[in-house]
Formats: structure tokens, C-alpha cells, sequence
């Protein structure tokens, strides 16, 4: 037997003992790690406002009660609200398990937030190419995912996720292990990702849409050998997104409200050229027409972002030598996402309710037209005035108390109609003579007035 069979390589330092080199971390695991902790840091750094009272709103009733939460604004029956899907409620499961408060708990999904989104976009780029930097090149998704700690941004890190099993089922890879006993396509491979779009049906019906046209791209760009078995397999899919959307017990679906698309995500646009030489046929092409028609319908344009980010991240992470066209590609791409950055809007700091809220109990009912602080009083627990100013136009009966014609008779009508305890007024309402100022805000010139007028206990059981 010849020597050189029996010779064995020497090992050397810590990789000795395992018999192999030692781990090193992929350059996305760094990076995406570097961006989910700056991300997450700013998050926690920014107060937060409006759209996240809401969100708090809705874990303090479901805290209160898990099973028939009440209405997240007023205190009427809250069966049918469509703020109750399983993201919410696992928050308010939280909630009730730590003590924690809304607002604590929409804190913390913010990092959790972004870290599904991050996995999920690490997944979907190498769906799309095995180049280990395409990942790290389209980060900038991530800053398309909008508000971390609100609902939209964890539907957002699902459709990522389902775009990914979508991309590799339709791709057929690794489909022998999807196949039954019979010889017929097994069905398990399929389940995941329909599970993964019912989900993001209930959590946030306008991303849904866009998700929904991602999913098709990616079969109509990759799915060949249409047949009988390929069709059970996409209808598995369907079918499975449909059962958990109808199934959950909370709400019944409902059309989505129309969204713009923000302005500020233009420099996604860059990746145009990338798309163009990707062909007609390619999914992140024919995603980005889907997505295109999606924004223009009004229900959000996720996909259509989405698609040219990653189209330039795979191209950019091609193997050097660079071209003389690639290399001017690179630039530009540089020089837009440096503008980008630059143009981003500095909001001012938006006004906290604290203030005010260490004042009023849980349960007790505000009245109050400025929108931005009903929303943030009720993530604190109160209630509002129904049906809250969250819909088109104020209640009637707010403008009628705040009318500087309106009578105490009237006011008192209001009041006890509603059980109305406490007054947030800005600078232009005027202070009734049966209310009485306890506090006020020097940055905002709100003033927080408690009706003297006699008003029986609230009976909702907080």
C-alpha cells in the first residue's frame, strides 16, 4: 500500500480538534448584523408617536382581555377589528405574560422586526445568486420596510420569507424531496409558504398585495413542466393561504386601504439597468411590473422596491474583473445612494403624551380633535370619544362640544353621553368654565383639563 494513501494532513491551532478550518462569519452576517443594531439603536432613540399609539392601543386591550378584546379607541365592542391579526395578538399574549405595557411592547418589536426582515432578505438573495456580498449589497431594502415596531414591517420580513420558498420551489430546487410515496408531488414543501402568505393577509392587507404579485413573478419567471402535478403543488399553496386568512377567529377579512408610496424610496429606481439585462422572463422583472401596477392601484409598492435593489445588488457582486460599463455602473449606483442618504427628510422630534397620560386611568374617556394625541392617549389605555378620530373627519359630537357656540347644555349632553372625563385641548380650543386645567404642555401649548361635571364610573372592567 503506498505511503501517501496512509499520510494525513496536519492540523495546526484550534481547528486541530475539529478535524476542519475553523468558522468564519459570511460578510452578510456581519454586516447585517452591524445594520440591525445601528437600526435598532435609532429606534429605541426616536420617540415615538401617531400610527405607533395605535399599535399600543391595541396590545393594552388585548392585555386587558386576550379572547374579546374591546374596541383599540372606545370603549365599544371591539369583534371584527381588523387590528386584531396574530401579530397583535401574540403581542398582547406577551403582554399579559411580562406585565409589560403597549408602548414598552412596541419598543421591543422593532429589533424583532428587523431581524425577520433581515433573514428574510438574506434568504431571498441567495435564492437569487450564491454570491456571498449580493446580500450585503441590497441592505437597502431594509430601510423600505418602513416603521420597525409597526405590523407592516413584520409583514414585510414574512413576504421576504415566502418570496424565498417561492423562488426555490418554483425553481424546483430540491423537489425529490417533496415527492409522495404514489409518485405524486408531496404537499409539505408547498404548505410553508402558503402559511407564510395567510399570515401576511391578516397582519397587513395592503403588503399582502404586493406579496401576492412577488409570488407570481417568481412562478411565472422560473416554474417550468407545467402539468396536472406542478398545478397540485401551486394549489396547495393557495389553498393553504386561504384556509389560515378565512380561518382566523378574530376579524373576517377586509379590503385594504390604499397607500402612497413614499417619494423618498426613488433611489431604488437605480437598478433599472440591472433589471433590463435580466431579461422579460426574470422574476425580479416581471416583479417589478407587478409591483409597479400594485403602487399604481394605490395598495403600496414593496415589490416594486424590492425588486430592483436586489437586481443591482446581484449584478454588483459579480466576480471582478469589472468591464469598463460595470465599473461606470458601480458609480452611479455610489453616487445615488450617497444622494438618497442626503435627502432623506430630518423630521422634528414628534410630541410625547406623558405628560398628560400619568394623569388619566385606564378606561377613562377623552375627548379630543387632534389626532396625534388621541392615538397616543389610547396607547396608554384611555379611550376616546367613538368612533376616534382615526376615521374620516371627527366624531359630531367632539365638534359640537369644542364649537365656540356651543352652550353648557349641550357640552353637558356630550359629556354624559359619553362618560367624558378628561379634555385635551390645543391652543385654539378654549377652556370650558366646567373644566378645571391640570396640566399642561410647554413645547405644545396642549392643555389637559378635567371635567367637573358628575359622570357615572366607567363600567368596562380593566
Amino acid at each position: 500500500m503506498s505511503s501517501g494513501l496512509l499520510s494525513r494532513r496536519s492540523l495546526r491551532g484550534a481547528t486541530a480538534l475539529r478535524g476542519g478550518r475553523a468558522w468564519r462569519p459570511g460578510p452578510y452576517l456581519v454586516f447585517g448584523f452591524l445594520c440591525w443594531l445601528v437600526m435598532s439603536l435609532a429606534y429605541w432613540a426616536a420617540p415615538l408617536c401617531c400610527e405607533a399609539g395605535l399599535h399600543a392601543a391595541v396590545i393594552e386591550r388585548l392585555r386587558v382581555d386576550l379572547w374579546h378584546p374591546r374596541h383599540p379607541l372606545a370603549d365599544l365592542p371591539g369583534a371584527g377589528s381588523p387590528y386584531y391579526s396574530p401579530y397583535a395578538v401574540a403581542q398582547g399574549l406577551f403582554a399579559r405574560l411580562t406585565g409589560l405595557g403597549g408602548w414598552e411592547v412596541v419598543r421591543l418589536a422593532g429589533p424583532l422586526n428587523l431581524l425577520v426582515v433581515l433573514t428574510g432578505l438574506g434568504r431571498l438573495v441567495r435564492v437569487l445568486t450564491p454570491r456571498p456580498w449580493a446580500p450585503v449589497l441590497a441592505l437597502p431594502v431594509v430601510l423600505m420596510a418602513g416603521d420597525p415596531g409597526s405590523p407592516a414591517a413584520f409583514a414585510a420580513g414574512l413576504s421576504l420569507w415566502a418570496w424565498a420558498l417561492t423562488g426555490a420551489r418554483a425553481r424546483n430546487d430540491g423537489a425529490l424531496r417533496y415527492v409522495g410515496p404514489s409518485g405524486l408531488p408531496g404537499i409539505a414543501g408547498y404548505v410553508g409558504p402558503g402559511v407564510l402568505y395567510g399570515a401576511v393577509l391578516l397582519v397587513d392587507p395592503v403588503t399582502a398585495v404586493g406579496a401576492v404579485a412577488g409570488a407570481v413573478a417568481f412562478v411565472a419567471g422560473w416554474q417550468r413542466g407545467w402539468g396536472r402535478a406542478v398545478g397540485v403543488r401551486w394549489a396547495v399553496t393557495a389553498g393553504v393561504a386561504v384556509l389560515v386568512a378565512v380561518g382566523w377567529p378574530y376579524f373576517d377579512l377586509v379590503a385594504p386601504e390604499r397607500v402612497p408610496v413614499p417619494w423618498r424610496f426613488w433611489p431604488a429606481l437605480v437598478g433599472l439597468p440591472a433589471l433590463w439585462a435580466r431579461g422579460r422572463r426574470d422574476p425580479l422583472t416581471v416583479m417589478f411590473v407587478l409591483g409597479c401596477a400594485v403602487a399604481a392601484c394605490g395598495y403600496g409598492g414593496f415589490a416594486g422596491l424590492v425588486a430592483p435593489v436586489c437586481a443591482a445588488a446581484v449584478a454588483l457582486a459579480a466576480p471582478r474583473p469589472w468591464g469598463a460599463r460595470r465599473r461606470g455602473y458601480a458609480g452611479v449606483v455610489a453616487a445615488v445612494a450617497c444622494l438618497g442618504l442626503l435627502t432623506v427628510p430630518k423630521s422634528a422630534a414628534p410630541p410625547t403624551y406623558e405628560w398628560a397620560a400619568r394623569h388619566i386611568g385606564r378606561g377613562e374617556v377623552v375627548l379630543t380633535a387632534d389626532r396625534h394625541a388621541a392615538l397616543a392617549l389610547a396607547g396608554f389605555g384611555a379611550n376616546l370619544v367613538p368612533p376616534g378620530p382615526v376615521a374620516q373627519g371627527h366624531e359630531p359630537d367632539v365638534r359640537a362640544y369644542l364649537a365656540p357656540a356651543s352652550t353648557r347644555a349641550d357640552r353637558t349632553a356630550v359629556v354624559r353621553r359619553h362618560q367624558v372625563r378628561w379634555l385635551l385641548l390645543t391652543r385654539q380650543d378654549r377652556v370650558p368654565g366646567e373644566a378645571v386645567v391640570v396640566a399642561w404642555s410647554a413645547r405644545t401649548g396642549e392643555v389637559l383639563a378635567r371635567v367637573v361635571e358628575a359622570v357615572p364610573t366607567p363600567t368596562t372592567t380593566r
